[in-house]
């Protein structure tokens, strides 16, 4: 049985606010996939292209990660913060008026460039005040919660562009960027004291992201971790097309079999919550880790064998995403328990690899020379049979370690 030990109280509230901060991300993916048709005919380009602009996003959130973690080492969570959100609200404003696909695109970046404040801070904060096995319930809580976005974004983006222009998604975003900015002003207290803080240069910050990529305790379930959630990146970037487009379902549904496969993933982070008591962190991201390979085996065989069932292509999808319930929250604080003194920096090497992959991912969907669903299988399979091996072995090495 998994041992827990004492850890420092934290409320509901502060867990929601920090869902919200890490919801920008899947709020500013999921609620336009609906219109991405829409918006391409109005640019006059195809739908993959506008689809692209998911993959700018995944980049901005990339690159941003790396920013933020050392600023918020440096002058404490609460500061790049506001930075990031202050950039979030004007890009996503910016969002709403871009004149063609091309401002689009470099509005996307832009907004990703903020949003990803929330996603690093958010998870150093929890790193700040918790131990790992409560980082992994809190992380489990964040995600039942986040599984929320991708069945209320689709919906809600469909609603709006049956009764608006689609411009109006991002100036809900917009609202959604300055409501939060007043709660962080209000509600979130700094996380890490001034005697915690490192002043450090650039050329350390470096030299630092390369001792962590050198450290193989923190690399395999980090890469593990991100390969895996690349493919959840992979699915949302191909979903409109491979629903819309390939198997003919009509818009006004696609959110719901959007929000189907979400609610497994809500499923999921619950029941990892759960069983966190009896089986350890290490446990629970391997048996998540198989539980998505067994998914994409499913959607890869439906893809290249056995082509007349798209119920089994959505069976296949739904392991897949569920799966994430339990490697998402386990990996994530697997990688943070030993990273007390550089947080913000692990958090955000985490995450940039994590929105890296499924930059790589989105770009490879459109590269590849077959159909959407063979392209997707190609792609996860690949990423995701490395992962399921770098987790087990991290599975060998605590067991041998303990």
């Amino acid at each position: 049985m998994n041992q827990t030990s004492a850890a420092p109280s934290y409320t509901l509230g502060w867990v929601f606010l920090l869902t919200l901060l890490t919801a920008f991300s899947a709020l500013s993916t999921d609620m336009y996939l609906p219109a991405l048709p829409i918006m391409a005919d109005e640019y006059h380009v195809s739908t993959q292209t506008i689809a692209n602009t998911l993959g700018a996003y995944f980049l901005g959130l990339a690159g941003g990660q790396v920013i933020y973690g050392p600023l918020s080492d440096r002058y404490g969570r609460k500061p790049p913060l506001y930075l990031g959100l202050f950039i979030y609200i004007a890009a996503s404003f910016c969002c709403a008026i871009a004149p063609n696909d091309t401002i689009l695109l470099i509005c996307r970046v832009f907004q990703a460039l903020g949003g990803c404040a929330g996603v690093v801070i958010a998870r150093a904060a929890i790193r700040d005040r918790l131990n790992m096995e409560e980082s992994a319930k809190v992380f489990s809580t964040m995600l039942l919660a986040l599984g929320l976005a991708p069945i209320l974004a689709p919906i809600l983006g469909a609603l709006l562009i049956q009764y608006f222009h689609w411009s109006s998604i991002f100036y809900l975003l917009t609202a959604i960027g300055l409501v939060t900015l007043i709660l962080v002003h209000l509600f979130f207290h700094e996380t890490l004291a001034p005697s915690n803080r490192i002043n450090i240069s650039a050329k350390e910050i470096a030299r630092n992201y390369i001792k962590l990529f050198k450290d193989r305790s923190f690399a395999l379930p980090m890469c593990a971790g991100a390969l895996l959630y690349g493919t959840l990146y992979c699915y949302i970037s191909a979903s409109s097309n491979l629903f819309i487009d390939f198997l003919n379902v009509p818009e006004q549904y696609f959110a719901y079999l959007f929000g189907m496969n979400a609610l497994g993933l809500m499923l999921f982070a619950f029941l990892n919550k759960r069983l966190i008591r009896y089986y350890s962190v290490s446990q629970l991201f391997l048996s998540g880790a198989l539980i998505q390979m067994t998914g994409i085996l499913i959607v890869s065989f439906s893809a290249w064998v056995y082509t007349d069932s798209p119920y089994l292509i959505l069976s296949g999808l739904f392991l897949l995403v569920s799966g994430i319930g339990f490697t998402g929250p386990n990996s994530m604080a697997i990688v943070m328990q030993n990273q007390a003194k550089q947080a913000g920096l692990a958090s955000a090497l985490m995450g940039s690899v994590q929105f890296f992959c499924g930059f790589v991912m989105t770009v490879l969907l459109s590269l590849l020379p077959f159909n959407i669903l063979q392209n997707m299988s190609i792609i996860m399979f690949i990423t995701a049979l490395p992962s399921v091996y770098f987790s087990h072995h991290h599975l060998r090495v605590v067991q041998v370690r303990t």
